[in-house]
């Protein structure tokens, strides 16, 4: 007879693996039709699954959404925490930032997922629990760790952590969505001289 906590660790794995293939599907979905145009159905017929096992999951399709940017979200986490270590003046962290979120969204699926779903991802980083992680620790880096002196003012660190969180999307968006090809490195070193000009004057 199979011991309790082996059958438990088997279902709790294999729940793991329904939800991150309705995370894979969704996203292919979402990156071809769009939020708006994608529906429960067209999930749980890709995932060939019940539809009961999609609202064990997912209550609707925002949340659904709100989940893969959240772990987009985490990888950017994840990069920004590295970066920080492995950095030690200020060009080299935000260009490092820069590069591996730019790095992490140029593949053609994050490109097009990107453009086809601009305002729902807009929407739902702000709104994202990790999003403010990322802009409480850049305001930590800023007063602190970096030695900023063009500002001073409470206020003036948490609005520059938020044009640094907000700036790469947005450039990302505007040169996916024109004909500036642009590597990632090159977007990234723009945004670098720029804020660290900004911040060491």
């Amino acid at each position: 007879m199979k011991e309790f906590g082996e059958i438990l660790g088997k279902r709790e794995f294999h729940k793991q693996q329904v939800r991150e293939r309705i995370l894979q599907e969704s996203l292919i979905l979402f990156t071809d039709n769009g939020l708006e145009k994608t529906t429960v159905s067209d999930i749980v017929e890709n995932c060939d699954i019940a539809r009961g096992t999609f609202y064990n999951y997912f209550p609707d399709m925002n949340t659904l959404f709100d989940a893969l940017i959240n772990e987009l979200n985490q990888k950017i986490v994840e990069s920004i925490q590295h970066t920080r270590k492995t950095t030690s003046n200020l060009y080299d962290y935000l260009h490092g930032t820069f590069k591996s979120y730019f790095d992490l969204i140029s593949s053609k699926q994050m490109i097009q997922f990107h453009i086809v779903n601009q305002a729902h991802i807009r929407k739902s980083s702000y709104q994202s629990d990790l999003l403010k992680v990322i802009v409480k620790n850049l305001n930590r880096d800023l007063k602190s760790d970096l030695n900023i002196k063009a500002f001073n003012q409470k206020h003036e660190f948490l609005l520059l952590s938020y044009m640094l969180v907000g700036s790469p999307p947005e450039l990302f968006l505007a040169t996916h969505t024109t004909d500036i090809n642009l590597s990632s490195e090159q977007l990234a070193t723009f945004l670098a001289k720029l804020f660290h000009k900004v911040l060491m004057e």
